[in-house]
C-alpha cells in the first residue's frame, strides 16, 4: 500500500495536476463537479476544464439541508446529513470521472467546498458539512475541505474566497473588471488593470437567486426551485414600494468587508415580505425581487467600488435568468456586461465556482496562502483548508 503522505510530497513536483472541484451553494439544488487540469500557481495559474456536470440533489436531502440552514434540527441530524452529503459528493466525483472518461488513478486531489449550513462572521464561526473522509477513502487522493475557517480565525469574513481565483485567471492588463457572481448570494470581485493582490476588492453585494428561488417555490407550491429563464418575473410588474423597502435593507449600506447568507436574504425576509406585501400578485413579487438583485448590485458598485469598471463579467446560475440579465444590461449598458463565455479565454459560467475551489486546493497543496486580506478583512494571508490524505 502506498503511503498516503507520498502523494502530498509528490504533488508539487508535477507540472500539471488533475483536480476534481466540488461546489454546492446556498440554494442546495445540486452539486457542481469539475475535472480541472491545473498548472502553475498565483498569477501564473493555468486551468483547462476537462469535464463539468451538475449532480442532482435529492429532494429529501435538500429539505434537511435547508432545515439545518434555518436553525432547525440537532447535532444528531447534522452528523447524519454530514455523512449523506459526503456520500453524495463521492457519487458526484465518480459520475464526473466516468462521463469525462478519466480514471481514478489519474486524479491528484479533490477540492470540496462542502455545504454551508451556518456562517456567522461576527462570531468567527462557519460550518460547511460533507464528510471529506468519505471522499478520501473512496478515491485514495488528498481531499482539501473547510476552506473558510482559516481566514475567519485570522479575523476575516471567510468570504468571499472566489476573488483569489478571479485574480489568478481574470486580471486584465489594461481593463478594470468587475467579476460578478450570481449564485444564491451575489458577490463581486473588483480587479483593477494588472492588479497586484493587495488592490483586489471583493464582497457580497446582496441577494443573488435566493429570494427569486423562494418566489418560484411559493408560486409553484414547491414544485419549482428556481425561476426558469426568468419567465415568471417576465410576466410581472415591479412593485416600486416593495423595491424601495428591499433596497432600504440595513445590510445593503453596510461597508465591506462583508458577507451575507440566509440570515439576511433567506426565508425570514421572504416571510416578512409576504406579511407586508402579500396581497400583490406572485408574478409582481417575483419581478420585484429579481429587480432587487440587479439594483443591489448596481448600488454596491456606486457605493463601494473605487471607480466604475470597464467591463462586468457575470457568472453563476443568474446568467440563465434572462429577465435578470436584461435588467443588468439596461442598468450598466449592453456593451459593458458580458458572461464568462464571452471572455478571450472562455470559462463555463456554471462551472466557475467549482473551478475556483480547485484553484484554492492547488494553492493549499503547494503550501501557498490563498485568501485575500483586502477582500475578507483577515489580518494576514493564510493557507486555506484542511487536508485529508487518501487511504491508498
Amino acid at each position: 500500500m502506498e503511503n498516503p503522505w507520498d502523494k502530498l510530497r509528490s504533488y508539487a513536483q508535477k507540472r500539471e495536476r488533475l483536480i476534481v472541484g466540488l461546489m454546492s451553494g446556498t440554494s442546495a439544488d445540486g452539486v457542481d463537479a469539475v475535472i480541472a487540469q491545473v498548472s502553475g500557481s498565483r498569477r501564473d495559474t493555468k486551468v483547462s476544464l476537462r469535464k463539468f456536470i451538475t449532480f442532482g440533489m435529492p429532494r429529501r436531502l435538500r429539505e434537511r439541508i435547508l432545515m439545518l440552514s434555518h436553525g432547525e434540527g440537532d447535532a444528531q441530524l447534522v452528523s447524519h446529513v454530514n455523512v449523506e452529503i459526503g456520500s453524495l459528493f463521492a457519487d458526484a466525483v465518480e459520475t464526473v470521472l466516468i462521463e469525462g472518461g478519466i480514471s481514478i488513478s489519474s486524479i491528484d486531489a479533490i477540492a470540496s467546498h462542502g455545504q454551508t449550513i451556518a456562517h456567522s462572521p461576527e462570531l468567527a464561526a462557519t460550518l460547511q458539512i460533507g464528510e471529506p473522509s468519505i471522499l478520501a477513502q473512496r478515491f485514495g487522493v488528498p481531499v482539501v475541505s473547510d476552506f473558510r475557517s482559516a481566514d475567519m480565525s485570522a479575523g476575516g469574513q471567510g468570504a468571499p474566497l472566489v476573488p483569489y481565483a478571479d485574480w489568478c485567471l481574470l486580471t486584465h492588463p489594461t481593463k478594470t473588471r468587475a467579476i460578478q457572481n450570481i449564485g444564491g448570494i451575489a458577490n463581486v470581485t473588483y480587479l483593477p488593470a494588472d492588479a497586484p493582490p493587495e488592490s483586489v476588492l471583493g464582497f457580497d453585494t446582496g441577494p443573488g437567486n435566493m429570494l427569486i428561488d423562494l418566489a418560484a417555490e411559493y408560486a409553484s407550491d414547491g414544485a419549482e426551485t428556481f425561476d426558469r429563464d426568468g419567465m415568471l418575473a417576465s410576466t410581472g410588474e415591479i412593485h416600486h414600494d416593495l423595491l424601495a423597502w428591499l433596497l432600504n435593507h440595513p445590510w445593503i449600506v453596510q461597508p465591506p468587508p462583508k458577507s451575507a447568507g440566509r440570515a439576511e436574504f433567506g426565508r425570514s425576509l421572504w416571510h416578512e415580505l409576504l406579511r407586508i406585501y402579500g396581497d400583490a400578485a406572485i408574478e409582481d413579487l417575483t419581478a420585484t425581487v429579481t429587480a432587487f438583485t440587479a439594483l443591489s448590485i448596481a448600488d454596491a458598485y456606486d457605493r463601494f467600488l473605487p471607480t466604475p469598471p470597464d467591463q462586468i463579467v457575470i457568472g453563476g446560475g443568474g446568467v440563465r435568468n434572462k429577465t435578470l440579465m436584461a435588467i443588468l444590461r439596461k442598468q450598466f449598458g449592453e456593451e459593458k456586461v458580458i458572461t464568462h463565455e464571452n471572455l478571450e479565454d472562455p470559462l463555463d459560467s456554471d462551472a466557475k465556482e467549482a473551478i475556483a475551489f480547485a484553484i484554492l486546493a492547488n494553492e493549499t497543496l503547494l503550501g501557498n496562502p490563498s485568501n485575500l486580506p483586502s477582500v475578507t478583512g483577515a489580518r494576514a494571508p493564510v493557507i486555506l483548508g484542511k487536508v485529508t490524505p487518501g487511504n491508498y
